[in-house]
């Protein structure tokens, strides 16, 4: 099965934490934090839509200025999502900046801020405030909603947002691909229909059950039920990314559920257990702990990233003790 979604680290695992999300047949794509990006392509920043991150610490948040500087003359909005302080702290940044000849610029910046979270990590409100070039990039307030775990809706996909503590606020996330859709191609030349962008189309009317559309295939316009039966709907894929978190049982115990059923859970694994008190005064997980969290959920694939310099010369063993711990066999 195909994936609607590529995913890779930016970076390597001693290095500044970053997940790049490529859209397939879309020239767009998801970032979860922010820091060091200098190995992304100049095209692959322009591509991102989205930026959610987990929190402001440099370490996730330094590479703000590079992608902002590769989509400063983009048409599309930017959509920033982070825990509470991430409007404070985008601000911070812009106002570094002179910005008096770029309002005929088309950039704008949207900034959603989750806070107010009681202790079922649900109940809170989502604070959004834009950043527009028209405007000198100075922040407008455009209120509060409440927040009902969803930082993003969209026809093919939905991203969630945890709040945890790392001594702070920090946010974990998650995406849900609502269902994946294969088109068997065979059916379509047996039929002299042209693939194209239309299949984009019909698997949006799928997922919206508006069996009254047609569509457009090369010179032909076929309807929903001409093509119906090209359509094979599976289960679509989870991707969870859950950085810097300290070890509460809270904590724990909402990751576990959060991220339960992931095919993919990138997740930090800084300390080795032997370090575990340093893990608790830094706030960070171990990656044994880090590996039961993955076996508790249920998760196909683990990732971990983010370990400790201290460990820089034995990487393996972070990866190790991680893996036992997920298979069960520590």
């Amino acid at each position: 099965m195909k994936s609607y979604f590529r995913h890779r680290p930016v970076n390597e695992s001693f290095e500044d934490p970053c997940l790049f999300v490529a859209i397939a047949r879309q020239k767009r794509a998801l970032l979860f934090d922010a820091g060091d990006l200098h190995r992304l392509a100049q095209t692959e920043l322009y591509k991102v839509s989205d930026l959610f991150v987990t929190h402001m610490h440099i370490d996730h948040f330094i590479g703000f200025d590079t992608l902002l500087r590769a989509i400063l003359r983009r048409p599309a909005p930017l959509r920033i999502y982070g825990p509470q302080g991430i409007i404070e702290a985008i601000n911070g940044k812009l106002r570094g900046y002179t910005w008096n000849l770029i309002r005929s610029y088309p950039l704008k910046m949207e900034v959603f801020e989750i806070t107010a979270f009681k202790k079922n990590m649900t109940n809170g409100q989502i604070r959004h405030c834009s950043f527009h070039a028209e405007n000198g990039l100075k922040p407008v307030d455009r209120g509060c909603n409440d927040f009902d775990g969803y930082v993003l809706k969209e026809p093919f996909f939905s991203v969630k947002a945890l709040n945890i503590s790392h001594g702070i606020p920090v946010l974990a996330y998650r995406i849900d691909e609502e269902v994946h859709i294969n088109i068997d191609k065979a059916k379509l030349v047996e039929r002299d229909i042209e693939t194209g962008p239309w299949l984009s189309e019909f698997k949006e009317a799928i997922l919206k059950n508006d069996r009254e559309r047609t569509f457009r295939a090369g010179n032909k316009i076929v309807s929903f039920e001409e093509v119906e039966d090209i359509a094979m709907l599976t289960e679509g894929q989870r991707i969870s990314y859950v950085m810097d978190v300290s070890l509460e049982r809270e904590n724990i115990e909402s990751i576990v559920d959060f991220v339960k059923g992931s095919d993919y859970l990138y997740i930090e694994a800084f300390f080795l257990e032997k370090d575990m008190e340093l893990a608790g005064e830094r706030n960070h997980l171990t990656a044994r702990l880090a590996g039961e969290i993955a076996r508790r959920a249920g998760v196909k694939n683990l990732i971990p990233l983010h370990f400790s310099l201290r460990y820089k010369e034995q990487p393996e063993l972070i990866i190790e003790e991680a893996m036992k711990a997920f298979s069960g066999k520590d």
